[in-house]
């Protein structure tokens, strides 16, 4: 409190008093103190005159500043002392019926009541101080949830501003890269036709193979954005049919060996897996977990896709035989825009969304999704729906 300002103590203490019955506020103590430190005298007084002596005088009236102070506080509670004093040294101090005209061994009596008189008042204030204490505490802490509040608000629009953007451009890039696209294959697909062709027709033609890989990569970078932006915007609508899960992967497994070339074991069971599922996006939970799979390991090393049904619930699990994940970091990568340091640091190139969509994608169909990983012995995604 002694670094809190004047006017700040001033400001705590209406507030403090305005919490109060107004009963209680110390003017109402003030004027009340004296008729209460008078009817203790009076208790005093007629016990002494029924018992014929007191041996503790000053009990009633310590009663008194108790309760002044209890309900009033300090100061009433310092006037009831005053008052407490000059009667108990009127009525009970030789020689009786004056005030401080006695020895200093007779006014001495009346230092015990006193110091219990001031005690009370002590407790009292350090009562108060810790209440305006504590209602300053309050009144920073709010302050402090407003600006909280403030700011929370302002990072919702900066969020959905973002979000907003996000989607336009990605919508506004998908059309001309799509055209760039078709007639890059366009014309891949004119110069296969030609039996012979220049050095430079060949130059050009690998210089079109590459633009037509880098499009294919920058449209499925758009796809993400775009999903990620309606995911946000609760916009990222389920079209469910029953299907086989069997079909879904050996559909998305083909496609994966075609434009990898990569060993992809599959094992299922015999038996029809029939579930409902929109199946566009649970090819793309699988052609995620796969092409990651395959991005992230050795080129050697097989990727084993394995699909289980028990009791009603499937699981999917991917596995590959690349670095592993750290434990510490296994939640994280399902985070949107979250890529490991290893990730980071490598060749693979990507904006850390797939994981993200596809975990949104799994629990829309209230499923979940989780790794399990031992680096340096390669990691294993599980889906279960």
């Amino acid at each position: 409190m002694e670094r809190v300002s004047f006017s700040r103590r001033g400001t705590l203490r209406k507030i403090y008093l305005a919490q109060n019955p107004t009963w209680r506020h110390p003017l109402v103590g003030y004027v009340l103190c004296p008729f209460i430190v008078a009817i203790g005298i009076i208790f005093t007084l007629f016990l002494q005159k029924a018992l014929g002596g007191v041996r503790f005088s000053g009990s009633f009236l310590i009663l008194s500043i108790l309760f002044t102070a209890l309900f009033w506080g300090t100061g009433p509670a310092l006037i009831a002392l005053v008052l407490g004093t000059i009667l108990l040294d009127y009525y009970f101090v030789p020689p009786i019926g004056h005030v401080l005209s006695g020895s200093w061994q007779d006014t001495a009596q009346l230092i015990p009541f006193v110091i219990a008189g001031l005690t009370i008042a002590l407790i009292t204030a350090q009562r108060e101080r810790a209440r305006l204490r504590a209602l300053g505490t309050e009144q920073e802490l709010q302050a402090y949830a407003e600006e909280l509040e403030v700011a929370n608000h302002k990072l919702e629009e900066a969020n959905q501003t973002k979000d907003q953007f996000l989607s336009i451009a990605s919508h506004e890039l998908k059309t001309p890269i799509t055209s760039i696209r078709g007639y890059t294959q366009l014309t891949i697909r004119r110069l296969t036709k030609q039996k012979d062709l220049s050095p430079e027709m060949e130059d050009v033609s690998a210089t079109l193979q590459k633009i037509n890989d880098q499009t294919s990569r920058l449209t499925s970078l758009i796809d993400e954005l775009m999903d990620v932006s309606s995911i946000r915007a609760g916009k990222l609508e389920l079209r469910k049919q029953k299907c086989d899960l069997r079909d879904i992967c050996r559909e998305v497994v083909k496609d994966q060996r075609l434009l990898s070339g990569r060993t992809i074991t599959v094992n299922m069971p015999e038996k029809a897996i029939m579930i409902q599922v929109d199946q566009h996006r649970i090819e793309q939970v699988f052609a995620n977990l796969i092409s990651n799979a395959i991005k992230y390991s050795p080129d050697e090393q097989p990727i084993e896709v394995i699909l289980q049904q028990y009791d009603g619930t499937t699981t999917v699990r991917v596995k590959d035989f690349g670095q592993g994940i750290p434990k510490d970091e296994q939640e994280r990568i399902f985070e949107t825009f979250y890529r490991t340091p290893d990730a980071q640091t490598s060749s693979k190139r990507g904006l850390g969304l797939g994981l993200a969509i596809v975990k949104d994608i799994v629990e829309r169909h209230n499923g979940r999704i989780w790794c399990e990983s031992t680096p340096g012995q390669g990691s294993t995604f599980f889906v279960e729906l």
